[in-house]
């Protein structure tokens, strides 16, 4: 049964109290940060509007010097826990539903996508459904770009591209690596930390 705005709106104002947390991930197998004056800091959300629920408050993570972060994660507890979400990073961050059209040319057409070359890509199941082919803890490059497909790789500057050999539907999102040559912060802003109950 669809949801309506207000349904949405309803489910996110009660279920989000449970990501207490936001930490960073080294990868996506996942893998949190660690060392250093690391530690996940506290969330709170603004009100829901429009199946979408934001941080409130700027939210500024301690990074160890030597880490690259691909995702921050959102968690239920302060330490150990539970992973319960993870989104990209970067200022200007895309996402969307993509499909798999034909495993003869490998193209996720997802119309008005956003996309360039090299873009790093993170996928994950929608609706339900299985991945075709691609792996969610596996960050991609975004190749051979139109309008309303991609490609991806494994590997930068159109490397080799990744054989889906399954039709179907997907979701993806970029995010902007980070890399910390020494200890920094990773910052979020007020209101980029998204529960998006419209996606997927």
């Amino acid at each position: 049964m669809p949801l309506t705005a207000a349904g949405r709106n309803a489910i996110l104002t009660s279920g989000a109290s449970a990501i207490t947390h936001l930490g960073a991930l080294t990868a996506l197998t996942p893998t949190e940060a660690t060392g250093g004056a690391y530690a996940r800091q506290a969330i709170s959300f603004a009100a829901a509007a429009s199946g979408i629920r934001d941080n409130n408050a700027q939210i500024v993570i301690p990074i160890p010097a030597g880490s690259t972060i691909v995702a921050v994660s959102g968690y239920d507890a302060s330490t150990a826990g539970n992973l319960l979400s993870y989104g990209g990073i970067g200022s200007s961050l895309l996402k969307g539903v993509g499909v798999v059209e034909s495993t003869t040319t490998d193209l996720i057409r997802s119309n008005g996508h956003g996309l360039v070359l090299d873009d790093r890509v993170m996928v994950f199941a929608v609706a339900g459904e299985s991945i075709p082919t691609l792996v969610a803890t596996t960050l991609y490059y975004a190749c051979t770009i139109t309008t309303d497909t991609f490609q991806l790789s494994t590997t930068a500057a159109a490397g080799a591209i990744v054989n889906i050999a399954a039709l179907g539907e997907l979701g993806w999102a970029k995010t902007v690596p980070e890399t910390f040559a020494s200890a920094g912060n990773l910052t979020i802003a007020t209101g980029a930390f998204d529960l998006d109950f419209n996606f997927g």
